[in-house]
């Protein structure tokens, strides 16, 4: 845990350390940091995947390239200089476990038949559980080539959207959205067993998921996508709070984040805007809620739509990623660029 927390003042004194404009112009859509802090990761329309030094120097190590089947989602494996990775071309959907000390693949990883939109590895372990536009999450252990495991997808609370992985804090965990309005939950080690609890949501309440992500203490979920971002109770569903951008002209809000003490939500937009809300202890002055659902309805939780910080035109495009280290005061937030946030204090 970081010892200096996202206070409110921490927030609005956020600035642009570095910003990394090294794949001109193309979108980088997928970034990671190493729990240590000291390293990023990136992964760029341009088929390229960047290694960047942030715990000293603040500077692009590497750069590699996918020249054959592109790069579109990438994580670190537990020993850094390893990643694993998905195509972004429409032919091939293995994934790449990827040396980048010699720039050496070091096993394909195959068996999904549709492209690849989701890759998770677990805190605990060199497991990599992916999920595809195929219908299934499967599990892989990067010691061998085989699929370790093969989860079926099926809709259980409306139409087929995008699935999304992510594991708690431990690794014991990890939730899978098969439709936009539920969330299931697995064991980490009997997940053959289907999910051990699922969370249901009314179809108008969340209308779209894009990304999901535990808080660090495993109590929360939070659920990205729409016009609203919701922080979901990990143990009894219930849809805690919401948070909107106080102006609708920002866009909806693509990818977010919650703080390593789990005091603020971050968001960024499609109109490249980064908003910060209090994730659950809020001050009077911000107490300018809306309910959700019609006119009437019993709320389940509450939209909080005014910010205790907002960063403008500071992103080249929609923000596709926004990620806190677990470990130092460190921000990555990515559009057209790479940027790395630190406080101004």
């Amino acid at each position: 845990m970081v010892g200096l927390q996202y206070t409110d003042l921490v927030c609005s004194k956020l600035r642009q350390g570095r910003v990394f404009s090294d794949s001109d112009g193309h979108a980088v859509t997928s970034v990671d940091i190493t729990p240590d802090g000291k390293q990023v990761v990136t992964a760029s329309e341009d088929d390229g995947l960047r290694l960047y030094d942030s715990g000293e120097t603040g500077s692009l190590k590497k750069t590699l390239f996918a020249r054959k089947y592109g790069v579109n989602l990438v994580r670190f494996m537990h020993e850094p200089s390893t990643v694993v990775c998905a195509s972004s071309n429409d032919w091939d959907f293995s994934l790449r476990y990827w040396s980048l000390h010699d720039n050496r693949y070091l096993r394909y990883l195959k068996g999904h038949r549709a492209k690849v939109v989701c890759v998770e590895v677990s805190p605990g372990e060199d497991r990599v559980v992916s999920a595809s536009m195929d219908g299934t999450a499967r599990l892989w252990d990067v010691r061998t080539d085989a699929c370790a495991g093969l989860i079926k997808l099926k809709p259980s609370h409306g139409p087929a959207v995008q699935p999304n992985i992510n594991f708690d804090d431990k690794g014991m965990v990890f939730a899978i959205n098969t439709d936009a309005s539920s969330i299931n939950l697995y064991d980490s080690r009997n997940y053959d067993r289907g999910p051990f609890e699922t969370f249901r949501f009314e179809p108008d309440q969340i209308a779209a998921c894009t990304a999901l992500k535990f808080s660090s203490d495993g109590k929360y979920i939070l659920v990205s996508g729409g016009e609203c971002v919701w922080l979901v109770d990990s143990f009894s569903g219930a849809m805690v709070r919401g948070y909107r951008p106080s102006n609708p002209a920002y866009g909806a809000v693509l990818h977010a984040s919650i703080t390593p003490d789990t005091r603020h939500v971050i968001g960024g937009t499609a109109g490249g805007s980064l908003h910060f809300w209090r994730s659950l202890d809020l001050p009077p002055h911000l107490q300018n809620t809306i309910a959700p659902g019609q006119e009437g309805e019993a709320a389940p939780g509450y939209v909080v739509r005014e910010e205790v910080a907002v960063k403008h035109d500071r992103h080249v495009g929609p923000v596709n990623a926004v990620m806190c280290s677990k470990s130092t005061m460190l921000l990555v937030t990515a559009c057209k660029n790479a940027s790395f946030w630190i406080p101004d204090l």
